[in-house]
């Protein structure tokens, strides 16, 4: 499964009383119902469903220190932050580091 860098820093590092949002991503072969259940565990591991896309995904926040429980939920192809769907004239986002640039 995938997991963005930023997912991989939060799941090493959770920030207390911070929240995320993010993308869960089910395979292209899922069904409704495989996205039905996806839905429900998430839920049961602490995050809020905020919407089901229609590429057949969920947009759902999450407190950080439930992220990791959340990216273990069977049935994710990928977790990225709700930032990755966002580009910038300047490049792709949250994955792209530039020389000299710090974070």
């Amino acid at each position: 499964m995938y997991l963005s860098r930023p997912v991989r820093a939060i799941i090493e590092e959770p920030h207390a009383g911070e929240t995320i949002t993010l993308i869960l991503r089910l395979p292209d072969a899922h069904t409704d119902g495989d996205l039905e259940r996806v839905a429900a565990a998430v839920e049961s591991e602490g995050g809020e469903v905020k919407k089901r896309l229609s590429t057949g995904g969920l947009k759902i926040v999450a407190d950080h220190e439930d992220v990791k429980a959340i990216t273990a939920v069977d049935g994710l192809d990928a977790v990225e932050t709700n930032d990755t769907l966002h580009m910038a004239l300047d490049g792709a986002g949250e994955d792209v580091e530039y020389p000299g640039e710090t974070r």
